[in-house]
């Protein structure tokens, strides 16, 4: 068999098609049990097998015999690998797949509990609004503002942590906040 192979395989590095033919024919319990042992997928066996058959074609281009390996060893090798490199391809879903008995397609099973695209713009719209409004504050209107909205510190709190009167921090967070609106309203 190995003599058979040889000479198939240097009568078709001479460009011989029907030894090529025939070395395909005789590789093919090769090509479908490399496969069946790395990539086997009952749905896509045909596509598989042409794949193999390139594999082998190409490796008929490729084989260096002073390599002093076989050619079977090499083309196994390759349709290995090849096989194997089959799991890092993407596999696509579409969501109009149908799933179950029932004729229920993916897209009916997904759901997103995220705002969809629009609110989500118009927040991103107005968190951006909101942080242009707060540079025409003054150092201390912005301390006020910051540590009442984002940090959620109460009115005494933030008196006591700057160190000025209540009544100072709700006339400052009063007018900061005045001052905001006359800016978004430009």
């Amino acid at each position: 068999m190995y003599t058979d192979i040889e000479r198939l395989l240097s009568l078709s590095k001479k460009g011989d098609t029907k030894a090529k033919e025939q070395l395909l024919s005789n590789l093919e319990p090769l090509v479908l049990s490399s496969i069946r042992r790395y990539y086997y997928r009952p749905h896509l066996y045909e596509d598989l097998i042409q794949e193999g058959y390139e594999v082998v074609l190409d490796s008929i281009e490729e084989y260096d015999p002073d390599r002093k390996v076989y050619f079977l060893g090499f083309v196994k090798l390759r349709l290995k690998y090849h096989y194997l490199n089959k799991h890092k391809e993407k596999q696509t879903i579409s969501l109009n797949q149908t799933i179950g008995d029932d004729g229920m397609e993916l897209v009916d099973i997904l759901q997103d509990d995220g705002p969809d695209p629009l609110e989500r713009a118009i927040q991103i719209e107005e968190s951006q609004v909101l942080k242009e409004a707060i540079n025409f504050l003054t150092p201390r209107q912005k301390e006020v503002v910051v540590a009442y909205y984002v940090e959620g510190l109460t009115l005494g709190e933030i008196a006591e942590k700057l160190g000025i009167a209540y009544r100072t921090v709700v006339n400052t967070k009063t007018m900061a906040i005045e001052r905001m609106k006359k800016t978004i309203v430009k």
